[in-house]
């Protein structure tokens, strides 16, 4: 997922019945050797495997591919179904992770806490509208995931936030991005154009002459790591063009 050092990644996991991250040896049916993986399955990957069938579906319409069409839209629907099934949580209203167990069954990772990806789905467009606003309730929950800078990488109440050291809470643009698209997706138009306020008003020296930097404290606001970062300054152009432009 791209997430460095993030929480969910932890190698000793957290809490008494988490396993951690283990290293699995992926075999072919003759027993060959032929990669690795973790002994996890990640609900942003899954997002973003949905949202691509989805896109390649559409291709193949206006190729005029019916039956490639009708591949991709199956295939979409067994990933939005697995998701919805297995990855959100009742309880606290939002997707997490899978652990996958030596003996095949299956661990939701609510232990280690909230993170951006568990509104991905939203993103997506894979969520219902029930699980949907669940999510929207912690993405507009100040001890949650609208801090003074909204969308820090690891949730304001997940045990190991931290708002300094990369993904562990620093602000990262594209998914605070992914955030806002997933409100607007649906429905919480005015949450969306809100949260889009305050990363351009709360971001240390985006309105005046600063640098524009790699990652944001979700606190506070100021700039952290890389200056002068046009990755998140194409995200801040994406953002003013789709949201804030013409209000």
């Amino acid at each position: 997922s791209g997430m460095d050092n993030a929480v969910r990644f932890d190698v000793e996991g957290y809490g008494v019945d988490d396993e951690g991250v283990k290293v699995l040896e992926n075999k072919d049916l003759k027993g060959n050797l032929i990669g690795y993986s973790i002994n996890q399955e990640s609900v942003d990957l899954n997002s973003f495997l949905y949202a691509e069938k989805i896109y390649l579906s559409n291709m193949a319409e206006v190729l005029g591919l019916p039956k490639e069409k009708k591949e991709y839209l199956k295939s979409a629907k067994k990933v939005k179904e697995y998701v919805n099934k297995n990855m959100f949580d009742e309880e606290t209203g939002y997707y997490y992770d899978l652990q996958i167990g030596e003996n095949g069954n299956k661990k939701l990772l609510v232990n280690r806490g909230k993170g951006t990806e568990g509104y991905i789905p939203l993103w997506a467009n894979l969520s219902t509208k029930k699980e949907a606003k669940r999510v929207v309730e912690n993405i507009m929950n100040k001890n949650v995931m609208n801090t003074y800078l909204p969308f820090p990488t690891s949730a304001k109440d997940n045990p190991k936030y931290n708002p300094v050291k990369y993904w562990r809470g620093p602000v990262w643009l594209d998914q605070a991005y992914f955030g806002i698209i997933g409100l607007n997706n649906y429905g919480y138009k005015k949450e969306a154009q809100d949260l889009s306020i305050k990363l351009f008003e709360n971001s240390e020296g985006l309105l005046t002459d600063g640098v524009i930097r790699e990652n944001y404290n979700p606190e506070t606001g100021e700039g952290l790591h890389c200056s002068n970062f046009s990755w998140s300054a194409s995200v801040y152009y994406l953002i003013y063009k789709d949201f804030l432009r013409n209000k």
